[in-house]
């Protein structure tokens, strides 16, 4: 590769990484409470109000110029639940300017490295979906941890109900500070219920957004209660035994799979170090598959079985508790 291309490849990838780091740190890097603290320092009055970071500013104006446009923001609506699920504090235009901006890098950066619409076709694709990839992994690790300590909150709420405050108190007093997932549906559905309508309800779309059939299981419980009476506390306690059983259960068929997952991701990801550990050691011995017809079908052929088998793989070690 030339001198000029070079020029061009490095600072395109170096751009790319870093928007890839900004998303990853978004996601993974930051915790409940510096959001909270992220937000309440755009209301700060007098001299202790902090200017916005310049990478949030350059986000808002790129969110700004989806919004101007109706087909670009009526497809930055579609990943809105989704966003609303990871708790990321991203709006929909703004992630849909984020994905576009790394696509055209990551096309840019293909174009210089592999034969130009090749490298285009695959940077377009890999910069637009990476992000959706990790966006979905975030939902699922923040649906599994709420699954894992919805007991744990089920019986400190409990407690408080024992103590003889009533369910939103005891629910308020359970959250006050707790920072997972738990607590943060917790708290919005008792500010959806501040502002107007049923705590039950709350919960039910609280439910709904981290699909736990435990939480839908706990709002029909709480309005069966209130249709025919009795104590709370009884029908607390055997849906939060009953809750427990469940996670416990869950947690031992996880780590009876545990083997056949690690195997699933190492035949998975075989392939592709083993590729790009060629492109990186003997990149005049693997261009062939670019360059030549036969290659491509070749690869064609091998991304597809990759893929297949990767379905295949997902279906055999998951397994429905």
């Amino acid at each position: 590769m030339s001198l000029a291309r070079w020029a061009i490849a490095l600072p395109s990838a170096a751009a790319a990484f870093l928007l890839f780091a900004a998303l990853i740190e978004r996601f993974f890097g930051r915790t409940p409470m510096q959001r909270r603290l992220t937000t309440l320092k755009q209301y700060t009055v007098g001299e202790r109000q902090v200017a916005e970071p310049l990478l949030r500013r350059l986000q808002h104006m790129a969110g700004a110029v989806v919004d101007g446009s109706p087909g670009l923001a009526a497809l930055a609506a579609r990943s809105g639940p989704k966003l609303e699920a990871a708790n990321t504090g991203l709006v929909p235009s703004e992630w849909l300017a984020v994905r576009f901006l790394i696509a055209v890098l990551a096309a840019l950066a293909g174009m210089l490295l592999l034969p130009a619409l090749l490298g285009l076709l695959a940077g377009l694709l890999l910069g637009f979906l990476l992000p959706a990839v990790l966006l979905n992994g975030q939902i699922a690790r923040r649906r599994k941890r709420f699954a894992d300590e919805l007991p744990a909150m089920l019986q400190l709420i409990l407690s408080a109900l024992r103590s003889g405050f009533t369910l939103q108190q005891s629910v308020e007093a359970a959250v006050r500070d707790d920072e997972g997932p738990v607590a943060e549906e917790f708290s919005r559905a008792l500010s959806e219920t501040r502002i107007s309508g049923e705590f039950e309800d709350a919960l039910g779309r609280a439910g709904e957004r981290v699909e736990s059939k435990e939480l839908e299981w706990l709002v029909m419980a709480l309005r069966l209660q209130r249709e025919t009476g009795g104590s709370l506390a009884e029908v607390m306690q055997t849906t939060a035994e009953t809750m427990r059983e469940r996670a416990y259960l869950r947690r031992h068929v996880r780590t009876l799979s545990a083997e056949g997952r690690m195997s699933a991701y190492v035949l998975i990801a075989l392939p592709v170090f083993t590729s790009f550990m060629l492109f990186m050691l003997r990149r005049d011995y693997i261009m062939l598959l670019f360059t030549q017809l036969i290659g491509n079908v070749m690869l064609g052929v091998a991304v597809l079985m990759l893929v297949i088998g990767s379905v295949w793989l997902r279906a055999i070690t998951k397994i429905e508790v």
